[in-house]
């Protein structure tokens, strides 16, 4: 008797650890979970920001082209563009964020233009991306699949080249924070390459760089309200030649 009172000692012994252990794995995977899903949603919200539009796309969402939208989408040169005052003909929506990272474009890219079946979408890319630990070859990647995917849904692509900042910048900002890295070096390099590739695939290109440049393509302090942002008569050179790629 007293052995068979052992044995299911034992015996319940053994279940109830194995109780625990299941119910520590079931803590533990839960605790992994939640971590990958805090990630997920610092991701999908606040790195893409796809929550800035969302609610205001809903307003605008359509199944197929929208003759005569266009969708701003970009950075500040976007954001701060007063679409109605420059394009009142147009059906246009901005869809900029300030501050952006290019890598975050194509997490909200679905919902704040192929979403909206514009007829066109303006991509601007700050000079914000332009940084050591980001490849020239990755920025030229996130463009070109931005490009094919309006493509792919019936969206005429309208490229723009990089801003460069004004010259000035090099002294108040990049040797104190990026060190020996040369934005400007990068610019350029991206900047050649997009007019190559915009050549090639007969894409349609307004060149930022050069009509808000001086001879060295710097931002001209006169079309611009600080070291990187054009001002209202850097966007009127801007609306000019956006209208001109529309019409071509």
């Amino acid at each position: 008797m007293k052995k068979t009172v052992k044995i299911a000692l034992i015996i319940s012994l053994i279940g109830n650890c194995a109780i625990f252990y299941v119910a520590y794995k079931a803590y533990e995977y839960r605790s992994h979970i939640n971590h990958f899903l805090d990630k997920y949603q610092h991701v999908s919200q606040e790195f893409s920001q796809r929550d800035i539009y969302e609610s205001e796309n809903t307003k605008y969402k359509a199944d197929s082209t929208i003759s005569n939208r266009l969708v701003f989408f970009g950075t500040q040169a976007m954001a701060n563009f007063n679409l109605q005052k420059h394009f009142p003909k147009y059906d246009a929506l901005n869809r900029g964020v300030e501050g952006q990272r290019v890598a975050g474009y194509l997490l909200r890219f679905k919902p704040d233009v192929l979403d909206l079946s514009p007829e066109a979408v303006i991509l601007e890319i700050s000079s914000y991306n332009f940084r050591p630990e980001n490849s020239i070859k990755e920025i030229q990647d996130y463009t070109e699949l931005l490009a094919q995917l309006a493509r792919f849904h019936s969206i005429k692509p309208i490229l723009t080249t990089v801003i460069k900042p004004r010259k000035e910048f090099v002294e108040t900002i990049e040797i104190k924070e990026l060190g020996e890295y040369a934005v400007f070096d990068s610019v350029d390099v991206y900047n050649n390459w997009l007019r190559k590739y915009a050549d090639k695939y007969e894409i349609a290109l307004v060149d930022f760089s050069l009509l808000l440049g001086d001879e060295n393509e710097y931002l001209r302090e006169q079309l611009s309200t600080n070291l990187v942002e054009p001002n209202e008569a850097g966007y009127n050179v801007m609306t000019k030649k956006i209208k001109e790629a529309l019409q071509n």
